[in-house]
């Protein structure tokens, strides 16, 4: 009886080893993958550290300042193509006063939009 259960017993020992040495090799090429990850994780976030950052709030106010210098511009030139008369036509055929600030009105209501999409995708953005 001994003599069928040594080598049953040898075989299971040889296995044994065999599983813990592939384990110990897994865990260290794991352990070493863990260690580049962690490098990478540093390295990305001292480079979201050194970005700069552009606050709503400073966004906010170059739309602003955009909005103003295009308003100023509309009413100093009323050069925006977006009127039915022709810029070249004489003084008794240019815009009135409600078509201009209709048309600068128009020019707003865009800006609004697009400072509100500004915000939108500034939300989904951690660095905006």
């Amino acid at each position: 009886m001994r003599s069928s259960l040594v080598p049953a017993i040898l075989v299971l020992g040889i296995v044994t080893v065999a599983v813990v040495v592939l384990l110990v090799a897994q865990s260290m090429s794991l352990r070493d993958e863990l260690r580049q990850a962690r490098a990478e994780v540093g390295a990305l976030q001292a480079r979201v550290e050194q970005i700069d950052t552009v606050s709503p709030d400073a966004l906010r106010r170059e739309l602003e300042e955009l909005e103003s210098g295009i308003r100023d511009w509309l009413i100093a030139t009323g050069a925006d193509g977006g009127f039915e008369s022709d810029p070249g036509q004489s003084n008794g055929d240019s815009p009135t006063a409600d078509q201009i600030m209709a048309r600068i009105d128009e020019v707003l209501v865009r800006i609004t939009a697009l400072d509100e999409r500004v915000e939108e995708i500034c939300e989904g953005v951690p660095v905006c």
